[in-house]
């Protein structure tokens, strides 16, 4: 069995890892936008509604992220019809090409002794395999993030510059990753891990001069760029006190070790210290996936745990990826003992990660595994009891994202059909979920313990419960 695992080439494996994909699409091509997914729905949707005839979306929509994804999606619509399948048919996409980049990645910096095989546990990880079913722009990131190390390794200047220029246009994030690869670029060239190949520069200028151009036009719609005046994100884009520094610094460590995450913690940190220690025994693979993943930790911390943007475990997937491929490679490196069972404890792990659900109390990064997927089957079962007891939405308070529809599933909701705003004082039922991170501790105590339970579903952690005011 293992001489035949070794002898799985990476086109195998990047073959598989696409009819994954595909069969992932058919099960889900009717799954609605989630979370943060569904103010890129709703920014695509005015691109959409004015035919393609302008891509810088107005103040009161615009969080101040660039509109790459948001216009692909509007571009989908328009060739095909503004429906879910269709949405996720750019996902598909993207994924494909998330998965080639990863497998190209691996096979340049594996050790040549690893098997083509260790691409799948790489491609558990949790955050991964739930961002491929988010129709966020995560993925899209991860696309252009790995295109740009391949890119950047084999020396391919067109590609290269296509990767930058994609992450500048894709989210705000982008700038990070890009100061990142040029300074792993940098590394790379004072350390003799790649060629210095001075034409590789000029992709930058490329990319900084794009980003520049569409800075210009959007200053001269909107009269501001890259920190939106939108009052509901510029709030996110403020810096913070030592205290919430310290508390975001904490939040930033359990994103690493959430989800099954920690047991490549604990597995890595003993590997790479000896590792570090014994400097006679190199390897440019290892050298090079190591001081990638830490630029990136270092760079993301940064640029995200002083300022008061919420982040969540999505935001550093990069990381997660590069760690996992970092310890396969180490394991292999110094042929670890019973290197097969630390492969399926991290496969396991990996895979119960889903199934971490924090208290009702504690907000989660719930589009960062897939036990969101339940909240639609619970959802529906809470609509259709609620219809069946004849109470109007309206008399429902509820802070989960109901009322998006039109944006989330592209229907129609008639007035009759919104639930009332998250008010204890005024609503005469509350409808709670812990899919819901905004209610605060005291409002959910003061409903769980002084409030009539009407009617609780629950599936695989997602709950969603029905109060009515005694």
């Amino acid at each position: 069995m293992i001489r035949y695992l070794k002898k799985i080439s990476f086109k195998q494996i990047l073959f598989f890892l696409v009819c994954v994909l595909v069969i992932e699409f058919l099960l889900l091509k009717h799954t609605p936008f989630f979370w943060d997914a569904i103010t890129k729905s709703s920014r695509a949707s005015w691109i959409y509604t004015n035919g393609l005839s302008e891509f810088i979306v107005p103040t009161e929509y615009n969080s101040g992220h660039p509109p790459l994804w948001i216009s692909l999606l509007a571009i989908f619509w328009t060739i095909f019809e503004k429906a879910l399948w269709s949405s996720r048919l750019l996902l598909l996409i993207v994924n494909i090409g998330v998965v080639w980049q990863i497998v190209l990645f691996c096979k340049t910096n594996f050790l040549k002794t690893v098997s083509a095989f260790a691409i799948l546990l790489v491609c558990l990880e949790p955050t991964f395999m739930a961002q491929t079913t988010s129709l966020n722009n995560d993925m899209l990131l991860l696309f252009f993030t790995f295109l740009g190390l391949n890119s950047l390794v084999k020396s391919k200047q067109i590609l290269f510059a296509l990767a930058l220029v994609g992450l500048l246009f894709s989210n705000l994030r982008g700038i990070y990753i890009v100061v990142s690869i040029a300074l792993i670029h940098v590394i790379y060239c004072r350390l003799k891990l790649i060629e210095n190949t001075k034409s590789m520069w000029i992709s930058y200028l490329l990319a900084v001069f794009s980003f520049a151009l569409f800075c210009y036009f959007q200053y001269e719609k909107l009269g501001w760029f890259l920190i939106s005046q939108n009052e509901n994100y510029n709030a996110h884009r403020q810096s913070v006190g030592v205290k919430q520094v310290l508390i975001n610094s904490i939040v930033y460590v359990k994103s690493f070790l959430e989800y099954g995450r920690f047991i490549v913690v604990v597995f890595l940190l003993p590997l790479l210290i000896k590792y570090v220690k014994d400097k006679a025994d190199r390897s440019v693979e290892i050298d090079r996936v190591a001081i990638a993943f830490f630029v990136f930790a270092f760079v993301f911390f940064l640029g995200m745990v002083p300022f008061s943007n919420p982040f969540g475990d999505r935001y550093f997937m990069v990381c997660y990826l590069l760690a996992t491929i970092l310890l396969v490679n180490l394991i292999t490196h110094y042929n670890v003992a019973k290197k097969s069972l630390m492969y399926v404890v991290i496969g396991v792990m990996f895979l119960t990660g889903h199934f971490w659900i924090y208290p009702a109390t504690l907000s989660q990064s719930w589009d960062s595994s897939l036990a969101y997927l339940s909240s639609y089957k619970v959802e529906a079962k809470m609509e259709r009891y609620i219809d069946s007891l004849g109470i109007a939405p309206s008399e429902i308070g509820t802070r989960i994202l109901l009322n998006e529809r039109e944006f989330s599933e592209f229907k129609n909701i008639q007035d009759a059909d919104r639930y009332a705003k998250f008010n204890i004082a005024t609503n005469q039922f509350i409808l709670l979920s812990n899919i819901d991170n905004q209610t605060k501790d005291e409002e959910l105590n003061e409903i769980m313990n002084n409030w009539k339970l009407v009617k609780r579903y629950s599936q695989l952690g997602v709950f969603m419960s029905l109060y009515k005011k005694e």
